[in-house]
C-alpha cells in the first residue's frame, strides 16, 4: 500500500548559545547543548601560577638591566612599569585564551562573558562610582582612626611624569589592565568557582583572592587596608557581572573608572 505524501518538516530554530556562566539560569531553557566546556578551578591556579612565573621573570629581567629605578619599589620608570605589568599578563589574558581555546568554546565572549554593550558604560560609570564611595568612606575611616592619609597601591607610579609618559602610563594601568584582569577575575575566576560551588561563594572568593593580588604598604595594618578597599572594587564588580548575565562589559568600565582615577590622583596630585 502506497503512503500519502507527507509534508517535510520545517526545520526548528535553534536558540543562541549564551556564555557560560556560574548560574545555570542564565541559560534559557531549551537552549541549544553547548560545546563541552571542560575548563575550571585547575586552569584558574594555572593562571595564578603563570603570573606569578611571570612576576619573577619580569623582575630578573628589571635586574638584569637595569631598567627598575633606583628608587624601585616607591616609583617605576615608564619601561619598569610596562615590564612588571605584562609579564604577569601570561596568566590573566594568555591562559584563559588557551583554556577557551583548548577546554572551551573557543570564544572569548561565550566562555567568559568578553564583550561590551552600550548599556553597559551606564552601568559601569555607576558601578565605578560606588566603588569609589566605598573606597573613600575606608580612606575617611582610616584617617580619624589613625591620624594619617589613606594608603593606596599607586604610590609605584612616577610623580610628575611628562604628557607622553603619564599618556602611556594611563593606558597600560587604566584601560588595558582593567581588561585583563576583569578577563581573568570575572570572566574565567568568577565562573569557575561559581561553577563549583555557587555564586555568593565565589564573589567572596575571587574578591579576597583579587584584593590580595594588590597588596601594598608599609605595614601589615596598611596591606590589610589595600586589600579590603580593593576586594571591596572586586565585589562590586563580580554585581556588575552577575546582572549582565556574565557579561564582562560594565565590570571593565567600572574597573576602568577606578583605574583612571587613582592613576590620575597619583600622576598629579
Amino acid at each position: 500500500m502506497t503512503l500519502p505524501n507527507q509534508p517535510p518538516t520545517p526545520p526548528q530554530p535553534q536558540p543562541p548559545i549564551t556564555p557560560t556562566f556560574a548560574d545555570p539560569s542564565a541559560t534559557p531553557t531549551g537552549a541549544a547543548a553547548r560545546p563541552s566546556v571542560r575548563w575550571g578551578l585547575g586552569d584558574v591556579f594555572i593562571g595564578l601560577a603563570l603570573w606569578l612565573a611571570g612576576g619573577i621573570v619580569g623582575a630578573i629581567v628589571l635586574v638584569a638591566t637595569g631598567t627598575e629605578s633606583d628608587s624601585s619599589l616607591t616609583e617605576l620608570s615608564v619601561g619598569a612599569l610596562t615590564i612588571s605589568v605584562i609579564c604577569g599578563w601570561i596568566g590573566f589574558l594568555g591562559w584563559p585564551i588557551i583554556a577557551s581555546y583548548w577546554k572551551g568554546q573557543r570564544s572569548l565572549r561565550l566562555d567568559f562573558g568578553l564583550e561590551i554593550r552600550p548599556i553597559d558604560l551606564g552601568w559601569g560609570v555607576l558601578g565605578g562610582l560606588a566603588a569609589l564611595v566605598i573606597s573613600g568612606a575606608g580612606g575617611v575611616a582610616w584617617s580619624i582612626l589613625s591620624n594619617e592619609a589613606a594608603p593606596t597601591n599607586t604610590e609605584f607610579l612616577p610623580t610628575e611624569p611628562s604628557l607622553l609618559t603619564a599618556l602611556a602610563i594611563f593606558v597600560l594601568v587604566a584601560v588595558c589592565t582593567p581588561i585583563v584582569e576583569e578577563l581573568f577575575f570575572r570572566g574565567l575566576f568568577l565562573r569557575a568557582v561559581g561553577r563549583r560551588w555557587n555564586l555568593p561563594i565565589a564573589v567572596i572568593i575571587t574578591s579576597l583572592v583579587f584584593g590580595m593580588f594588590h597588596a601594598q604598604g608599609n605595614s601589615l595594618a596598611q596591606a590589610v587596608f589595600i586589600v579590603g578597599v580593593t576586594a571591596s572594587y572586586g565585589a562590586v564588580f563580580a554585581v556588575l557581572v552577575i546582572r549582565a548575565n556574565g557579561r564582562l562589559g560594565p565590570s571593565i568600565v567600572a574597573h576602568m573608572c577606578v583605574n583612571a582615577v587613582g592613576v590620575l590622583g597619583a600622576l598629579y596630585l
